[in-house]
């Protein structure tokens, strides 16, 4: 395997940064002391800036620089709602091809249920989108599944910039994938689950935003299909 690029290294590097509130949302990255703390150059810096606003990570303001975005709640819906989708779509074709990757998910299951028990919320966290990332992997949708692990680093970005705990939530979040494993394995019911699940975590993390949650916009980027009409 070929060694990284300097630019996929300083990406690496940012993302983390954000992703573990090391860089907050509104906050400037500053590329000369990264490109010092990196020892590279100040031209893959950009290059990997350049490459995170394509994420959504950052935006690249002219004569400011990169900056990480401050949080809104149509973002917050904007990035479930398509995740919704894409999982939707992932979860037809597994289920019509019954290509569901049972031992796959089954471990990463138990990885969560172990979490669970030892009260562990961030790998709780990883485990649970661990599970939906497979479940859209597995589908063989490629596009599918690069859109959707994109938009997962937003996901991760909301919960610690809008410091979500998760530590009572343990159990809810245990309850929702061990029943969207048993739909799957039934061949029922794990689109409605999986719609459900989502429109519970975008209620819970716009409520942590001084913005009220946008019931029309939801259901418009839903097609209506949560709440009432079985998400």
């Amino acid at each position: 395997m070929p060694a990284p690029s300097n630019v996929d290294v300083a990406a690496d590097a940012v993302r983390d940064a954000i992703v573990r509130g090391r860089i907050k949302p509104g906050e400037r990255i500053k590329e000369i002391p990264l490109a010092a703390e990196l020892d590279i150059s100040r031209g893959p810096i950009r290059d990997a800036l350049r490459k995170l606003e394509r994420d959504g990570l950052v935006e690249v303001i002219p004569n400011r620089g990169a900056v990480v975005p401050v949080i809104r709640a149509v973002d917050v819906l904007e990035v479930y709602a398509l995740r919704a989708a894409l999982g939707s779509l992932a979860l037809h074709k597994l289920i019509l091809e019954e290509a569901i990757p049972v031992p796959a998910l089954e471990r990463t299951l138990e990885r969560l249920r172990r979490a669970v028990e030892r009260g562990q919320a961030e790998r709780a966290a990883d485990a649970d989108l661990a599970y939906q990332s497979q479940v859209v992997a597995g589908s063989g949708l490629h596009r599918v599944a690069a859109e959707f692990d994109r938009l997962t680093w937003q996901v991760r970005i909301f919960i610690v910039a809008l410091d979500l705990t998760l530590v009572d939530k343990l159990p809810r979040i245990l309850a929702e994938m061990e029943a969207l494993h048993a739909a799957l394995l039934a061949g029922a019911g794990a689109d409605a689950l999986w719609r459900e699940k989502y429109e519970r975590w975008v209620r819970t993390l716009v409520e942590r935003l001084p913005e009220p949650f946008d019931e029309p916009l939801w259901a418009a980027l839903t097609a209506g299909r949560t709440r009432g009409a079985t998400p």
